[in-house]
This record gives structure tokens, C-alpha cells and sequence, in this order.
């Protein structure tokens, strides 16, 4: 997965665990809503000024969102919210097949749930 793409997926996921919608965090910025959506699709090529803006918005560092294990240490780790978010954010691009398999995985260790 290309950085623009990894950085766009972390600000999304950040934003949702913050529980902000795309709307609220463009207001923060001074951004339009489809130009964030547009970034956190990896489809716009940002500057570090409009992600400097994103990040104070956001109040989280650069390495929250270039470097995904940097946003699963520490406290993150105790915020469920978060933790389902960089979950989510991990399988967007993998497909069915990949997901039912680590379904399988989880059904396996955790037992709990049946898979057709």
C-alpha cells in the first residue's frame, strides 16, 4: 500500500475513533468535506502544511498517522473504539476470501461465533 493511501486510511480511522464525522473535521481545518474524503482515500496528494493542519486538528502526531504501530502503543491499546478502528482499517483492502479466513482464525481462538 502506497503512503498516501496508508496516510489517508490512519486519518480516517483517528477521526472515527475520535468519534468526528468527515464534516466536523473539515470545519477544523478549514477544508471542503469532499477534499477530506478525498484525502482520506488516498486519492489527493497532500503537503505537510494540510497535514500539519489535520494533525492539530486531530491533536495526535505525525507518527499516528505514518506509522501505523506507532497508533497501537501506549494508551490506544485500552480505547476499544481505536483498536476496532485499526482493525477495520488493517482488512478495507483485503479481500473476501482474506477476511472470512481471519474470521476462521478468530472463530478458532475465540470460539464463539459459527461462519457459513
Amino acid at each position: 500500500m502506497n503512503l498516501t493511501k496508508r496516510v489517508g486510511m490512519n486519518i480516517r480511522a483517528i477521526r472515527k475513533a475520535q468519534k468526528l464525522t468527515i464534516d466536523e473535521l473539515a470545519e477544523m481545518c478549514d477544508f471542503q468535506a469532499p477534499y477530506l474524503s478525498d484525502v482520506e482515500r488516498g486519492e489527493r496528494n497532500i503537503t505537510l502544511q494540510t497535514l500539519t493542519k489535520i494533525l492539530d486538528a486531530l491533536q495526535v502526531d505525525a507518527a499516528s498517522v505514518l506509522i501505523p504501530e506507532a497508533r497501537v502503543q501506549g494508551d490506544s491499546l485500552n480505547n476499544r473504539n481505536e483498536i476496532l478502528s485499526l482493525l477495520i482499517n488493517t482488512l478495507e483492502d483485503k479481500d473476501a476470501d482474506d477476511i472470512r479466513m481471519l474470521l476462521n482464525v478468530s472463530n478458532e481462538i475465540f470460539g464463539r461465533f459459527k461462519v457459513n
